[in-house]
């Protein structure tokens, strides 16, 4: 419930368990109205029965999205769940909650959270199609898992942006100290997660899954993070690339460079306190 770091040995601090904001009366109202607005979509949506690799099925993805063959970045096509997404993307305490979100990455990775929102918005000027889930938000795309209890298989989502950070919000009602814990394979922690709480992680390399919660329990969650193929559109001037190496585009830095690159935006640990200190 309140914020704790997770550094690595050169100092960066590569994820966050960010807690809550410490308006806790008002946050508690907020969570609450989220919670109603999920079980409602849970209720009115259309879901396929298929699980997909995270082991959940029914969940609603919305956002920019940029992979899976599209030839240029587009906002997810919602079918029939379109009036259902709109509601959620439309309430107010989804839009608080969201914020939260965003802001919290900024704080401790103001680095990754300036380049996440140069992306966004290079995206937005060149596509008028191009639509963010949330104004004043940097991540290109969020995924609500509707429950009624989600438990998540071993995993890493890949198609993100490889050292960027992914925001998971615990949703429901749920005895944290008994289930719903955030599992980290590859740092061998075990974190209890209770609802209304984030974590942050890079969860396109870092293995994590979520056990199961008691019986008769609720847990839900909220997800919002960006699609690396997103940064590559950008790269290579709002092309494919494909297309842009065809065209004689030449890369500036090798896939290397490029990974130091990303991960050299984090900050470190005493940076941060540094900049708490001045502020």
């Amino acid at each position: 419930r309140h914020p704790v770091v997770l550094i690595d040995k050169e100092d960066r601090v590569i994820g966050v368990l960010a807690g809550r904001p410490k308006d806790t009366v008002g946050w508690g109202r907020a969570i609450h109205e989220v919670e109603r607005a999920m079980r409602t979509a849970r209720e009115e949506g259309v879901f396929h029965d298929k699980v997909n690799r995270r082991g959940t099925t029914k969940f609603l993805n919305c956002g920019v999205s940029y992979g899976g063959g599209q030839t240029e970045p587009r906002n997810i096509s919602q079918g029939r769940n379109e009036r259902v997404v709109n509601e959620l993307l439309r309430n107010p305490a989804v839009d608080r909650v969201a914020g939260f979100m965003s802001n919290a990455f900024k704080m401790f990775n103001p680095g990754m959270h300036a380049l996440y929102s140069s992306t966004m918005a290079m995206l937005c000027a060149h596509d008028d199609n191009v639509r963010p889930n949330f104004s004043k938000n940097v991540f290109g795309a969020a995924t609500f898992n509707l429950g009624p209890q989600v438990a998540t298989l071993v995993h890493t989502d890949h198609l993100n942006y490889a050292p960027g950070w992914c925001a998971i919000l615990a949703l429901g009602n749920f005895d944290p100290t008994r289930g719903g814990h955030l599992v980290l394979w590859d740092l061998k922690l075990i974190v209890e997660f209770p609802p209304g709480s984030l974590i942050m992680i890079p969860s396109a390399i870092l293995r994590h899954s979520n056990t199961p919660v008691q019986e008769g329990e609720e847990r839900m969650s909220f997800t919002q993070f960006s699609a690396g193929g997103l940064f590559r559109w950008v790269e290579c001037k709002f092309r494919t690339q494909k297309q842009f190496l065809a065209d004689g585009g030449v890369f500036q830095r090798n896939g290397k460079q490029r990974w130091l690159n990303g991960i050299n935006a984090y900050s470190t640990w005493t940076q941060l306190k540094a900049r708490a200190r001045r502020s």
